[in-house]
């Protein structure tokens, strides 16, 4: 039976002794060989590796220490107007292009529609003035941002006087007084400029300018019949609202009222209600457009009274469509009784 021995802390001592020399002996030795291919790839991975992650987290102890000085390193893409309030951190070009054409509009009155208003404006905003080359139709650009930003207001004023009828706050009005106030609403927006109007109106008929521009009238004239109570979205004279028809609807709206009514036989004139209605108001605002940029009287007093008198025009257009159409459901109604009699 062996006998356990007690360690010696000396004997210890003596053998690591012994063996760290043999270990310094053993790495002498190698030294003295090239090493291999292997051994010196893996030793050049293990040092990047290693400075990679002393790089990190170098990196991510400077960020968690000083996140101002991250923040001043993040882009800045805020703005401030003039006003000096700060804007949203990201603007896109549209919102760029709306807010110089906006600006540009103070500067109509001494440049007229021009491309050295819409640079004045990028100038007051502290932008290049290389940033005038975004419009590339010109002052075509700002006559239509300004056509545009008038319909926009006044179908809030009109939609604003819409709630408060529906509130019982306000009498709704006759459909000839709401024409013609919403006309005389839309037209005085022209009065800050209207000097240099007629400029406007020639850029709008060059022939690169006359889709946008009659895109905007329709919607202009669309937009007053709809809160005038005219609900009619196609020639048929059908009433329907502005909500998205439901998908069995949508699949005969090319159908005629005939094909869904058939024992509901309507004369032309009401078949055309649509189309004469926006016809209609269309020629008053261009015409009292006419006249209102030659007129001299005080307040353009004899413009509001030309368009009273296109509006009661198409009062007494309206009454004899009315009459017309009496006429024809008789002769109809006399036409189908004498031939079941026959």
């Amino acid at each position: 039976v062996a006998v356990p021995t007690a360690t010696n802390p000396q004997c210890s001592s003596l053998r690591r002794g012994f063996h760290r020399a043999a270990l310094r002996l053993q790495d002498e030795s190698k030294s003295d060989k090239p090493p291999s291919s292997s051994s010196t790839t893996y030793h050049e991975h293990h040092t990047v590796h290693s400075a990679e992650q002393h790089t990190a987290a170098a990196s991510q102890e400077d960020s968690t220490c000083h996140p101002a000085a991250e923040e001043a390193f993040r882009p800045n893409t805020s703005y401030q107007d003039q006003g000096g309030e700060q804007g949203e951190e990201y603007e896109t070009e549209e919102q760029l292009q709306a807010r110089i054409l906006t600006a540009a509009l103070e500067f109509v009155p001494q440049h007229g529609w021009s491309m050295e208003a819409i640079a004045a404006a990028a100038e007051t905003l502290g932008l290049s003035s290389a940033s005038t080359g975004m419009f590339h139709n010109g002052a075509g650009d700002l006559v239509l941002h300004f056509i545009a930003q008038c319909n926009s207001q006044l179908t809030e004023i009109l939609a604003e006087q819409h709630n408060q009828v529906q509130l019982g706050q306000a009498e709704p009005k006759k459909t000839a007084d709401f024409l013609r106030d919403a006309v005389e609403t839309r037209l005085r927006m022209h009065i800050p400029y209207i000097e240099s109007w007629p400029q406007a109106m020639s850029i709008l008929l060059l022939p690169h300018n006359i889709p946008d521009s009659l895109k905007h009238l329709s919607t202009l004239v669309d937009d007053i019949w709809y809160y005038a109570g005219d609900r009619s979205t196609d020639v048929s004279g059908c009433y329907h609202p502005r909500s998205p028809p439901s998908s069995s609807a949508a699949a005969h709206t090319f159908l005629s009222p005939f094909h869904h009514h058939p024992h509901n036989i309507r004369p032309a004139t009401s078949q055309m209600n649509w189309y004469t209605k926006r016809a209609a108001l269309t020629g008053i605002y261009n015409t009292t457009e006419l006249v209102m940029v030659q007129d001299s009287s005080p307040d353009f007093q004899d413009t509001w009274n030309f368009l009273d008198n296109r509006i009661q025009d198409v009062v007494n257009m309206a009454t004899t469509a009315k009459q017309v159409q009496s006429t024809g459901e008789a002769v109809v109604q006399g036409l189908m009784g004498a031939a079941f009699t026959v």
